[in-house]
């Protein structure tokens, strides 16, 4: 992940109505429990320390808190079906929340954690991926964008799904197997192969991590809104 400084302890933010409030850290023991057993702290390292005296067979959880709300920065997940013991993964479902993604901290916490913990996989869009280290697509894919099996839904350019353990995977199969899966189990996707094309319109057979995908679907649909701008306005000036 993209690197950045870390405060050591916790924070004072204002909550934009000029009410100081602090960002903590908490532990959850085990999410696999009816019952959840919670510690709070106000420094990250405290948070760290009693997370990783946890044993990794426990589903354990390490997030931050900000007044009332609070997320999940880091679980302990199996990375296959068969694995008694997980691994540390960054969750990134903060990026889906406003109130998260617009927290001018809370990324470099994430980054904080990453290199703490020594995480090597993210869980995104429930699916289990290497984790990225840069947030910009590499030099050979920025001249590229996606070329979608359905108009406008860029991510049905994926040709094929590659799952570790299991093997490539067609679109359809992936979602018969997986979108009604176990909540405590994800597929480890490796790599992808998409349908794309260049500026000049020439096709090309793409292959991609996961997050390159996620960000060539992104950057296609930003140049679609950009080309459907374009083409109102003449319309708008008549």
């Amino acid at each position: 992940m993209p690197g950045g400084r870390f405060p050591r302890s916790g924070l004072c933010l204002d909550d934009g109505n000029g009410v100081t409030i602090m960002l903590q850290f908490y532990v959850v023991d085990n999410l696999w429990r009816e019952r959840l057993n919670i510690a709070h702290f106000n420094r990250v390292s405290d948070a760290v320390a009693a997370y990783k005296t946890l044993p990794a067979a426990n589903r354990k959880a390490l997030g931050v808190q900000h007044g009332a709300d609070a997320i999940d920065l880091v679980q302990c997940l199996p990375l296959f079906p068969k694995d008694r013991e997980g691994e540390d993964v960054m969750v990134l479902r903060f990026l889906d929340f406003p109130i998260w993604k617009s927290d001018p901290s809370v990324m470099p916490i994430a980054q904080e954690l990453a290199s703490r913990l020594h995480i090597r996989y993210c869980l995104f869009q429930r699916c289990l991926i290497p984790a990225p280290d840069k947030d910009k697509l590499p030099r050979n894919l920025r001249n590229k964008f996606l070329w979608p099996d359905v108009p406008g839904d860029f991510r049905t350019a994926a040709q094929w799904i590659y799952v570790a353990g299991v093997g490539r995977l067609s679109p359809a199969e992936f979602k018969r197997r997986y979108d009604a899966g176990d909540a405590f189990m994800y597929p480890l996707v490796v790599h992808i192969s998409a349908f794309g094309v260049d500026k000049r319109g020439n096709y090309h057979s793409l292959q991609v991590s996961p997050w390159e995908f996620h960000l060539l679907v992104r950057r296609s649909q930003e140049r679609l809104d950009q080309n459907k701008n374009n083409e109102e306005e003449p319309k708008n000036e008549t």
